[in-house]
């Protein structure tokens, strides 16, 4: 048999490795969202179909501590343990994985996009046996039929003190031939989306694309999951979110596609089918503000969207120019978050500060920006040298990395400098960033309570995104 194990979280931190491109983020312990990574629940199905035994150990929908995990493990032996790892955690990760190895005898086998960009460093643990390269579903069926052997692609392993590097396995062309997510293996139940979505469970992930055909050079996704988008038909996905809600009662989902709506048709369909099918589910999905327009926000809403993540990065032409990314004009942006608030989708608008060509005086522009915005949410991150990037290799030739540590590399914690900016200087931009943002709330709410007009048109707009809510948490 083969178990699937997500290790827990690292101390006083929660960790979300499917974030940015599987190579995930890590939040404070106080973070209110809990995301699985996908890939895990995928191999699982792709395991079962095939009728071989396989058992999923997911410690973060579960709130397992180490403990908990190695009593498990050692009561419910395993041959193969395979255990995905992300860059802020990995260095952790291998703590636990030397823990699993003590106490259970098992091969242990390492996965997830950063085994792919540190392959050596990866498989260098005297108590790591294997690590799969690229996405894990195929290799790990594999594994689970056949063991390690040097006719497996995308797999790399040990044997008698030897080290065999077999062929790279090529990314899934047809993600339709995949079957759904065995999230009935997973602790669903444990799983947290954001804001809105917090509450309304069971609340679970749908991927129905994978790549990413831009070329910004601070962005995993293209590193990880390639730059031809691979997308899933929208009959296929239509099907899943029916069984998800039929089969598991799953109130909410979050799409982890790149780019939800880059192709319009595609989510015309997607919401169609919805529609069509009467599927009650909330969800929310991440694409660019160019790929939104008022009639496709107005039949996303129809169809169970409650919020939009967008990344608009920085509010400073040049900036965006050094990064690949072109700058979205305030008025398009703000037309876009009003017809937003006019169909009760929650906005989330994602900015970067620290880029390249970064100043202080930008920074500020986009500061301002983000506060002329009037979006539902602004999240401020630190420009981070995700590893395999274009950034990562810019800021090493530069000599910018601050720090080497890779539980830095969290998109919160300042890990490099530019050319104007320390990264003590770009983390107190971040931190002046988001407190504008909080305080623009406060100001808000006072303004509130002095004018009854403008109280009664808050309190209006927040009760029809409760009305929202309640309408697909009692599923009526």
């Amino acid at each position: 048999m083969i178990t699937l194990v997500n290790p827990p979280n690292p101390p006083k931190a929660v960790s979300n490795k499917d974030m940015m491109g599987g190579l995930g983020q890590l939040y404070s312990s106080e973070a209110l969202q809990k995301i699985p990574a996908i890939d895990i629940p995928y191999s699982a199905a792709l395991i079962r179909k095939k009728g071989m035994p396989v058992q999923v150990i997911d410690c973060l929908g579960s709130d397992w501590d180490i403990s908990e995990l190695l009593i498990f493990l050692q009561e419910n032996n395993s041959e193969l343990i395979a255990i995905r790892t992300s860059t802020p955690t990995f260095e952790w990760d291998m703590r636990v994985a030397k823990l699993i190895k003590t106490v259970t005898k098992s091969l242990i086998i390492i996965f997830g996009p950063h085994v792919q960009i540190f392959p050596n460093e990866t498989l260098k643990h005297s108590f790591v046996d294997a690590i799969v390269l690229g996405e894990p579903e195929l290799t790990l069926l594999e594994i689970a039929d056949k063991g390690l052997n040097s006719g497996i692609e995308g797999l790399w392993y040990k044997d008698e003190g030897r080290v065999f590097q077999n062929s790279p396995r090529k990314l899934i062309e047809n993600l339709d031939n995949l079957p759904f997510p065995a999230w009935d293996l997973m602790p669903y139940s444990g799983y947290e989306g954001t804001n809105l979505m917090k509450d309304i469970k069971p609340f679970v992930t749908i991927q129905s694309s994978r790549g990413c055909p831009h070329s910004c050079t601070y962005c995993p996704y293209p590193v990880t999951q390639g730059r031809n988008l691979r997308a899933r038909s929208p009959q296929n996905v239509v099907d899943e979110l029916d069984w998800l809600s039929k089969k598991l009662e799953v109130k909410s989902v979050l799409f982890r596609d790149p780019e939800f709506a880059l192709y319009r048709d595609r989510v015309v369909k997607i919401c169609e089918g919805i529609i069509a099918r009467n599927i009650k589910m909330a969800w929310r999905c991440e694409t660019r503000l160019k790929d939104l327009d008022e009639s496709l926000i107005a039949l996303m809403a129809q169809a169970g969207c409650i919020g939009i993540n967008m990344g608009i990065e920085s509010g400073d032409d040049e900036v965006l120019k050094n990064v690949k990314r072109r700058i979205i004009p305030l008025d398009q942006a703000q037309s876009i978050i009003k017809s937003c608030h006019k169909h009760n989708i929650e906005s989330f608008c994602f900015f970067i500060l620290g880029l390249p060509g970064e100043t202080s005086k930008s920074a500020r522009k986009t500061i301002n920006y983000a506060l002329n915005l009037k979006a539902d949410f602004v999240q401020f991150t630190v420009s981070t040298p995700y590893p395999g990037t274009e950034l990562r290799e810019w800021a090493e030739d530069k000599g910018f990395i601050s720090s080497n540590s890779l539980d830095r590399i969290t998109g919160y914690n300042a890990a490099m400098r530019n050319e104007a900016l320390s990264a003590e200087e770009i983390q107190k931009l971040q931190w002046l960033a988001q407190e504008s943002i909080e305080m623009q709330r406060v100001k808000m709410a006072k303004r509130c309570l002095a004018d009854v007009r403008l109280l009664a048109s808050e309190l209006k707009r927040w009760f029809k995104f409760q009305k929202t809510r309640r309408q697909f948490y009692w599923g009526i």
